[in-house]
């Protein structure tokens, strides 16, 4: 089963955010980032204690900005309590920028990002301190592909919308048991086992192959006028899926179809 993360930050901190929860999902590790998992007009709190129970690891982003959030304060004091009492979550101290460690933490192991020379090993540090072989191939800096920010800044301009859990990378339920999934998704099942999840913004398909999930369409319901003879740009709208197109090697480009490959998986 992955392994899931909880990334406790303060807004402030969302770039740095982004780019570490794009280099964890790439090596399989399934991580809760508010701004995806928490639909409008939902309660924050209520969501964040769910989010909170259902990771394997909270990940404590310190800096200045952080230990002053009283957000941040909150999802770390119910972490903690959560550890304290004996279930299977472990809170992991990430130093982005220096600061004074809160008192619960010191004694902690902790990944030292202060430096961005030192990124790789502090990633492998905390890659492998979760139980994943780290896989240094993920930081390449040569593979071709927006980062994931700026995939959704695309999204942004084009208005398109910032599809939230079960749309959010839906790739990662790829290879998993039916039932769990529709148990995650909701949704309904058709008479061939199939699930489809819909609402106003968009319509995913997962087809079965015996108990497990085999393919996943989605469609995009709204999208900003365009001409069929203008070649488009993918990248928007893997970004509407928070999908990081620099994990993905791109091996054909065509006016209406962009193929890729997962790297990992091909």
């Amino acid at each position: 089963m992955r392994k899931s993360i909880f990334l406790s930050h303060t807004h402030a901190d969302k770039p740095f955010v982004r780019k570490l929860a794009s280099d964890l999902e790439a090596h399989g590790i399934r991580y809760w980032l508010d701004e995806a998992e928490i639909k409008v007009g939902e309660s924050l709190i209520e969501k964040i204690r769910h989010g909170l129970d259902t990771v394997d690891y909270v990940a404590a982003i310190l800096s200045p900005n952080s230990i002053a959030s009283p957000w941040v304060q909150r999802e770390l004091d119910v972490a903690m309590n959560q550890e304290i009492s004996g279930r299977q979550v472990r809170v992991l101290p990430i130093l982005y920028h220096t600061c004074e460690l809160p008192g619960f933490l010191l004694g902690k192991f902790y990944a030292d990002f202060t430096d961005e020379k030192n990124y790789p090993a502090a990633l492998k540090r905390l890659v492998e301190s979760i139980g994943v072989v780290f896989n240094k191939s993920v930081l390449d800096s040569g593979r071709a592909g927006a980062t994931l920010g700026e995939a959704l800044d695309r999204a942004y301009v084009f208005n398109l919308p910032m599809l939230v859990k079960p749309f959010h990378r839906p790739f990662q339920y790829m290879g998993m048991n039916v039932k769990e999934v529709h148990e995650i998704v909701g949704g309904e099942m058709n008479e061939a086992g199939n699930i489809i999840v819909e609402n106003e913004e968009c319509r995913m398909f997962l087809e079965r192959e015996g108990n497990f999930v085999s393919y996943i369409d989605v469609d995009l319901k709204r999208t900003a006028p365009f001409n069929q003879n203008q070649e488009f740009d993918p990248e928007r709208m893997l970004g509407a899926l928070s999908i990081n197109p620099s994990e993905l090697d791109l091996v054909r480009a065509q006016t209406h179809c962009h193929t890729y490959y997962d790297h990992k998986k091909r």
